[in-house]
């Protein structure tokens, strides 16, 4: 597996499912922030999470955005 930008995550094969289901996580997520299409590192960081989210097993729509919200809200972290 090829190493991704996020630390700790590996990126994999994913079907187009289930790139939806990340994808629209990553989306609500960055919608109900304020993070911005062109806001490049907040939308990877809000992804990491949500891959992370992913690879540990917790797949449903609430526990992808809940992953991505606690990542964006350390953004000044």
């Amino acid at each position: 597996m090829a190493k991704s930008r996020v630390p700790h995550i590996r990126t994999g094969i994913y079907n187009a499912d289930d790139m939806t289901a990340m994808r629209n996580a990553i989306d609500a997520v960055c919608s109900e922030l304020g993070v911005r299409r062109t806001d490049r590192k907040t939308r990877e960081r809000v992804a990491g999470h949500v891959m992370r989210s992913w690879a540990d097993g917790r797949r449903m729509p609430l526990n992808l955005v809940q992953a991505g919200l606690d990542g964006g809200t350390r953004l000044d972290a």
